[in-house]
């Protein structure tokens, strides 16, 4: 993000959670944040510096994996051992967040300890000199988290593009049906495959993905429009505040290559680590959201057997936020079924 760029943050509060989504100057989200329970017992986000301990070398993978004090897990590249021992304790920053079966990454520093696990460490990674405004609504969060799982998202122009993750990377293929761009066939081209650049950077942050990204672009592509693709590709990582991504031209058979620095932990990760608790969650907004909507209404939270135990390890926090809120208008039982659901009595 240069200095010129407005962002609006949205965020919602509900029990258990705290949903931000940033929105660029076009109003369109481009990086989603989530806090379960105010932070405590979290994974350690981008950006904070803690204390570690090390705990095994692995000179193969030129590295060593070490203890955070928050527990977690986390590696750490080395190029040599550079007088460092087994046991011995060193302050780290967190350089990639854990992800699906991928440990944090880390790097030692001699910054100041900063636990940076709120709001405002991920507002300050939307870029420097960035114009921010804090707006508490709904309404706009909502739907950024839609489409951030979507399997597909419509471009500006028309056509869509799906988005498919796989172990090795992330692969973007462009469906033309719909545009009614005008011009030769290297004109419609070149205008489909720069809009479908700007929603393939837009959806990698959105997403909070890294790693090898692969555009499958439209043909034909000459030369000139190689370049032309590849540099709107490096200014649209820019914009999303994805630097220092590095873009290769559209190879011969049409697909451009781009490497994104890991730094998040997936949204769609993010929601699977903990399944039955995310769903208590969802449940949780929708009731809000009931609520809200008939002020004099009570309801009831029916759930499953899952979600019931992953709302009786948090019963104390869930309890105290509903009454706090809704002043007894919300109770919770265990349903007969392993159905989770909301009740009006």
């Amino acid at each position: 993000m240069t200095a010129s760029n407005s962002v609006k943050i949205y965020t919602q509060t509900s029990p258990g959670e705290l949903r931000a989504a940033a929105y660029d100057a076009k109003g369109r989200p481009f990086r989603l944040f989530s806090e379960r329970w105010g932070g405590g017992r979290e994974r350690a986000r981008y950006g904070a510096v803690l204390e570690a301990r090390l705990r095994k070398f692995v000179d193969t993978l030129r590295g060593a994996f070490c203890e955070l004090d928050t527990g977690e897990q986390a590696f750490l590249r080395l190029t040599s051992r550079e007088g460092l021992t087994e046991g011995q304790a060193v302050r780290v920053r967190i350089e990639s967040e854990a992800r699906f079966e991928k440990s944090a990454r880390v790097v030692i520093t001699d910054a100041p300890l900063a636990a940076a696990s709120g709001l405002k460490a991920w507002s300050d990674g939307l870029g420097a000199g960035t114009s921010l405004e804090t707006i508490e609504s709904t309404e706009w969060v909502a739907p950024a988290f839609e489409d951030a799982l979507a399997p597909s998202v419509t471009l500006q122009g028309g056509g869509k593009l799906y988005v498919e993750r796989t172990r090795a990377l992330t692969a973007f293929d462009i469906d033309s049906a719909g545009r009614l761009d005008k011009g030769s066939a290297g004109a419609r081209a070149l205008a489909i495959n720069q809009d479908a650049i700007a929603e393939m950077a837009r959806q990698v942050s959105l997403r909070g993905l890294g790693g090898a990204v692969v555009l499958d672009c439209l043909s034909p592509i000459n030369a000139n429009a190689g370049d032309r693709l590849r540099a709107a590709a490096q200014r649209a990582f820019e914009q999303v505040a994805l630097v220092p991504a590095k873009v290769l031209k559209p190879s011969p058979l049409g697909l451009l290559e781009a490497s994104v620095p890991w730094r998040y932990m997936p949204i769609e990760d993010a929601r699977a680590v903990h399944p039955a608790e995310t769903e208590l969650l969802d449940l949780l907004r929708h009731v809000q959201a009931e609520a809200d909507a008939a002020r004099t209404k009570f309801f009831t939270l029916s759930l499953g057997a899952p979600v019931w135990q992953a709302y009786q390890s948090r019963k104390s926090e869930t309890d105290s936020a509903l009454h706090s809120q809704f002043a007894g208008r919300i109770s919770v039982r265990q349903s007969e079924t392993d159905n989770s659901e909301v009740v009006i009595p």
